[in-house]
């Protein structure tokens, strides 16, 4: 729906300035003759848009928003009132997109819409998630309690971010290290030994020849390798944009020994902390169930979220649609089932969070560990070859010499 900007004047005599997302502009003008204003201006907002590099450079991180909850759960428990916070935290904020988007927010709340209506309309900045716990908080009245949950639980998710990013580090730099390397000597020093050995009549060293033969393909067929790269990484992004590719792929990765134990802890924290934020919140199981199944990432466990659903919309427990799901370590069934007849479900839920993430953080720690010295070794091996390659057939020149 258009997005109206307008200016009135009320009784007293005092300027409004806001803006009014309706169908039209009658029914924008009807809006504001029923709060008693007198329309000056009523115009249609015209939309900016940015350019990429400018989408690219003032995007909205996760740190941004969390920082953002944070100090908006601090002023409304201080007692400070929501436009009034908001236009605070618009004047401090330094990311220019955040800036606008808290700017349009706060109009609308001085417009009369609520906060979770506003933040809806802003799904790149604001999940679905955080919409609908502002507005579980608004209909409790616990407003303050539902953003301070929300900004301790945004906290730990960048934090549990943080040490997954972290531990990928230093291989992916080795890595594109390793190469960089490979290029630079395949298009910049082997061609020009390549002419030395060619002209030579010495029996090449089979290191060498299988290297001068990596090089003349790399560089006589370089686009091909080039274009088929291209394809195939065009088609994989096709394949898991489908259902069932992404069913494929999730299942696929699932499997695959330690990537599979940590993306299976990575969607455990993730499930357990968000699904007891919810409840904390006063929102019903099966609506909590369903949001959780919605963002849950991974294909698999969706599937498992959608029949737990199911299970508890026909009256049965939670905990039993879990228990004896592979997917699921043993202690989610019971500690939830345990949740369930204590009336602690939340209390529950964050306590497996935590657990999960300190499992997490350990396996990440050991797989750091391990794959430090394997990087080495293939480090080592890589460069064995090259310099073997290299040097082997300048001794055999040097020695023909003599």
């Amino acid at each position: 729906m258009p997005v109206y900007n307008y200016v009135a004047k009320d009784q007293q005599g005092e300027y409004h300035r806001g803006e009014i997302e309706t169908s039209g502009e009658s029914q924008a003008a009807n809006i504001l003759m029923r709060k008693r204003l007198i329309i000056i201006s009523l115009k249609i907002r015209a939309e900016k848009k940015g350019s990429y590099f400018d989408k690219f450079f003032h995007r909205v991180s996760f740190s941004d928003v969390v920082v953002f909850t944070r100090q908006l759960a601090t002023m409304i428990q201080a007692g400070l009132v929501l436009s009034e916070a908001l236009d605070i935290l618009e004047d401090q904020e330094e990311n220019e997109s955040l800036r606008e988007v808290l700017d349009k927010i706060s109009q609308d709340i001085k417009g009369g819409i609520d906060l979770a209506s506003s933040l809806e309309k802003y799904p790149q900045v604001f999940p679905s998630l955080y919409a609908k716990l502002v507005r579980a908080g608004q209909a409790s009245g616990k407003l303050d309690t539902i953003l301070l949950n929300l900004s301790n639980s945004l906290e730990k998710q960048r934090d549990f971010q943080g040490k997954v990013k972290g531990a990928m580090i230093y291989p992916a730099v080795v890595i594109t290290m390793m190469m960089g390397v490979m290029l630079i000597m395949v298009f910049f020093v082997m061609p020009k030994l390549l002419s030395l050995y060619q002209g030579s009549n010495i029996e090449l060293p089979l290191p060498t020849k299988i290297m001068l033969g990596f090089v003349n393909i790399m560089l006589n067929y370089w686009w091909a390798i080039l274009m088929i790269i291209i394809i195939l990484v065009l088609g994989f992004r096709r394949y898991i944009s489908t259902p069932q590719g992404k069913y494929t792929i999730d299942n696929l990765m699932l499997r695959i020994p330690i990537i599979g134990k940590i993306q299976k802890l990575v969607v455990m924290t993730n499930f357990t902390r968000t699904f007891a934020l919810l409840v904390s919140s006063g929102l019903p199981i099966l609506e909590s169930i369903k949001i959780t199944s919605d963002i849950s990432g991974n294909l698999v466990y969706k599937k498992v979220f959608d029949v737990a659903y199911r299970g508890v919309e026909r009256g049965l427990p939670f905990s039993s649609q879990l228990i004896g799901v592979p997917l699921f370590p043993r202690i989610v069934g019971q500690m939830i089932r345990t949740g369930e007849e204590t009336g602690k479900l939340d209390e529950v839920m964050f306590k497996l969070a935590d657990y999960f993430d300190s499992e997490t953080e350990n396996i990440l720690k050991n797989v750091t560990t391990l794959i430090e010295p394997i990087i080495l070794v293939v480090l080592g091996v890589g460069v064995a070859f090259l310099v073997l390659s290299i040097i082997l057939p300048i001794y055999q020149l040097t020695t023909s010499i003599h």
